[in-house]
């Protein structure tokens, strides 16, 4: 028998899978209740939701401001990326941060032009043009990004992500591994740390291998101390 057809069909069906998985997220859809507290003070709830609509991902949050809290924070305040997954690669296509309420004096919005290399859109009511490599994500892609990185098994390096009106590039380190307890029980956790130079602001998250490396901690710290802290309470697939 000549097995050459069927090893030329083996082989295109195997492509055709790579392909497809190529073009699909690892993270699997979530939504996460974390509360927050800033500097000791418990602030409300936020919602980190990853959703699929129409052949793209949506990763968002939702702020639920309680107490002094609403008095700063809008309780519509949305922040959320619309990203596609190209060759295992995350390309955001829409960034917006919305506070919340008519006025946009204080939001973002942002459309990734990946042909042109550029990203256009507007910040606190002015026009932005910035330059965009492959692998420039924005503040909230990028977050989904690490998780995709240590599901795959491997460790997040140096980012550059648009944060507010500016690329800026951030360093990932591996701090440490930690049993914690949480809400959701007592899981294993790898912690990651990130920063820029210059920058007085340090983050820490702790991603739970056991849930997708969907975090369950994450810290703000400026200055040497810790100002925001966020801590699941639930989480549904």
């Amino acid at each position: 028998m000549n097995m050459r057809p069927l090893l030329a069909l083996a082989s295109f069906f195997a492509f055709a899978a790579h392909a497809q998985s190529a073009n699909e997220l690892n993270v699997k859809p979530f939504v996460g209740t974390y509360s927050v507290e800033y500097r000791g003070i418990k602030a409300g709830n936020i919602d980190f939701i990853l959703r699929q609509t129409q052949g793209r991902y949506v990763y968002e949050s939702v702020a639920h401001p309680s107490g002094l809290a609403k008095l700063v924070v809008n309780s519509k305040t949305r922040e959320a990326s619309e990203f596609t997954i190209v060759n295992g690669g995350i390309k955001p296509q829409q960034y917006e941060l919305d506070d919340g309420t008519t006025d946009t004096d204080e939001d973002t919005r942002l459309t990734f032009d990946w042909n042109a290399k550029k990203a256009r859109g507007t910040h606190e009511d002015k026009p932005i043009e910035l330059p965009i490599t492959d692998g420039v994500q924005d503040r909230m892609s990028v977050q989904v990004v690490v998780m995709q990185l240590l599901l795959a098994g491997q460790q997040p390096d140096k980012i550059t992500f648009i944060d507010r009106d500016a690329l800026k590039e951030y360093t990932y380190l591996r701090v440490r591994d930690e049993k914690r307890k949480t809400q959701l029980g007592e899981v294993d956790t790898i912690v990651y740390s990130s920063s820029r130079p210059g920058s007085n602001r340090v983050s820490r998250l702790w991603y739970a291998p056991s849930l997708g490396f969907v975090p369950v901690r994450g810290e703000q710290e400026r200055k040497g101390k810790i100002e925001t802290v966020f801590e699941i309470q639930k989480l549904a697939r």
